[in-house]
C-alpha cells in the first residue's frame, strides 16, 4: 500500500509527462481491444452466415458451363438414380433431391406466385428445418405422387394469415393440395434479397408428374442434392463417394473435368474460420506494436525520472531501504502508470467498437457486429501490466544499482 502511495505521488508531481507517457499505452490497448472485438464479431458473422445449413452438410449443383451463351452446353442435372445411389452411402445419414419452380398459388381471396420445392421427406434434416405444426412429407407421398404441401412459415402467414393451415386447401397450378405441415421460421445461408420461408414444399414425384411438366423437365431429372453426414469426419469419405458415383453416371475419368459442383459446408466453415483468425491477429498486431512503441515510451521517462532522482534513491538507501525496495518501487511506479492506461484504453476501446458498430448499420441491422467479452477485456488491461513490467525492469534495474554515496553527490 506504501509503494501505491509512492506511485501515484511521484506520478501527480509530473502530471503533463504521466500522461503523455500513457498516451502510448492507451492507444495501444484501445487498438488492442477493438482490432480484438471488431475481428471475433467478424468471425461469428462468418459461423452464423452458414447457419440454417447443417455442419455436416455437403450440397450438389450443375456446374453451368461459363462463356458465351452461344458456346455453352445444357448442363446435365442429377437423376433419381443418383440420388439412390448416394442415399446408399456409408455415413450418409439423410439425402433430398430437389427440383424448382415458380407457380400461381390461389386461396380463397388470394391469388399470387410462390416458390414451390418438389422435394422429398429429408428436405428438412438435409436443411436444418423443424415443424411448427403437422406432419413432414412420408415415402408413401412420393411413391402415389400424392397432392399434399408443406408451407414455409412466411408463405403460410401470407395465405392464411393467423388462421391454422392444416387441412386447408391451395391450388398450385389449378390442381388443390392438402396442407399437411408448416415450418418454423429458419434463418437461410444465402440471403437473395427475398423473404427464405416464403415457399411451399410438395412430393418431388407430384411436382413432376403434376406442376413442371415433361416439356420443361425432363423426366427422372433433379436440380439439384443435399447430403447429411452422421459425423463431419464422414464428410470427407462421403464426398469421395458421391464424386466417383456422378462420374460414373455420367462417364467422366478422373482427369475430366466434372460437370457438377460439390460443396462441403463443414469444409468451408474450417477455411473461414481460418482465415478470419489471421485476420484477427493481423488486426491485433496492429495494436501490439503500438503498445510497444508505448513501452518504449515508459522505459525513457522512467529513466529520465531515475536520473532525476537519483539523489532520492541515495537518500532512501542510507537510511535503510534495499535494492530490492528501490527495484519494487520504480516497478510499481511503471505499473500503475501502465494500469491506469491500460483502464482509459479499455474504455476509449470499447466505445471504438460500439461507435463501429452502430456506424456500419443499415436501417436496424448491423453490417459489422462486434463481440465484447470478459477474456478479451482481460487480455487486452494484461497486455499493458505486461508492458510495464517488461519496461518498467530495466530503469527499475538501474535504480537499485545505484552506490548510495555516489547518489547523496548527485546534484
Amino acid at each position: 500500500m506504501k509503494l501505491l502511495k509512492l506511485a501515484f505521488s511521484s506520478l501527480l508531481e509530473r502530471k503533463m509527462r504521466s500522461l503523455l507517457t500513457m498516451l502510448g499505452i492507451i492507444i495501444g490497448v484501445a487498438a488492442v481491444y477493438a482490432m480484438l472485438v471488431i475481428g471475433n464479431g467478424a468471425k461469428d458473422q462468418i459461423m452464423d452466415s452458414l447457419g440454417g445449413i447443417n455442419s455436416r452438410s455437403i450440397s450438389l449443383s450443375p456446374n453451368w458451363t461459363r462463356g458465351r451463351a452461344s458456346n455453352r452446353k445444357p448442363y446435365r442435372r442429377f437423376t433419381e438414380t443418383d440420388v439412390e445411389q448416394i442415399r446408399g452411402i456409408r455415413g450418409a445419414e439423410a439425402v433430398s433431391g430437389m427440383i424448382n419452380s415458380s407457380e400461381s398459388v390461389v386461396v380463397p381471396g388470394t391469388d399470387s406466385q410462390s416458390d414451390i420445392r418438389g422435394t422429398d421427406q429429408d428436405y428438412l434434416a438435409t436443411n436444418d428445418m423443424t415443424l411448427s405444426a403437422g406432419r413432414n412429407l412420408n415415402p408413401e407421398d412420393l411413391e402415389f405422387s400424392r397432392t399434399v404441401a408443406l408451407l414455409g412459415s412466411s408463405a403460410s402467414e401470407r395465405l392464411f394469415g393467423k388462421s391454422y393451415p392444416i387441412g386447408a386447401t391451395v391450388v398450385i397450378k389449378r390442381i388443390p393440395f392438402e396442407v399437411v405441415g408448416v415450418l418454423e421460421t429458419y434463418e437461410a445461408q444465402w440471403s437473395r434479397g427475398n423473404d427464405e420461408n416464403d415457399f411451399i414444399i410438395i412430393p418431388r414425384s407430384t411436382m413432376r408428374a403434376r406442376i413442371s411438366g415433361d416439356d420443361w423437365l425432363v423426366k427422372n431429372k433433379v436440380d439439384n442434392i443435399q447430403v447429411v453426414g452422421e459425423t463431419t469426419e464422414s464428410l470427407t469419405f462421403i464426398e469421395t463417394e458421391v464424386d466417383s458415383i456422378l462420374r460414373r453416371s455420367r462417364n467422366l475419368s478422373a482427369a475430366d473435368a466434372p460437370d457438377f459442383r460439390i460443396f462441403n459446408f463443414s469444409a468451408n466453415r474450417q477455411q473461414q474460420a481460418q482465415g478470419q483468425q489471421m485476420f484477427t491477429i493481423l488486426l491485433a498486431s496492429i495494436g501490439v506494436i503500438t503498445l510497444i512503441v508505448g513501452g518504449v515510451g515508459v522505459m525513457n521517462i522512467m529513466l529520465v525520472s531515475v536520473a532525476e532522482r537519483t539523489r532520492e534513491i541515495g537518500l532512501r538507501m542510507s537510511v535503510g531501504a534495499r535494492g530490492s525496495d528501490i527495484l519494487l518501487q520504480f516497478l510499481v511506479e511503471a505499473l500503475v502508470l501502465c494500469a491506469i492506461g491500460g483502464a482509459i484504453g479499455l474504455a476509449i476501446g470499447y466505445g471504438a467498437g460500439e461507435f463501429v458498430e452502430r456506424s456500419s448499420s443499415v436501417g436496424n441491422e448491423s453490417v459489422l457486429k462486434i463481440r465484447h467479452s470478459l477474456p478479451t477485456a482481460m487480455l487486452a488491461f494484461g497486455s499493458a501490466l505486461f508492458t510495464g513490467i517488461v519496461f518498467g525492469f530495466l530503469p527499475a534495474r538501474r535504480a537499485s544499482r545505484l552506490n548510495p554515496v555516489e547518489a547523496l553527490r548527485h546534484e
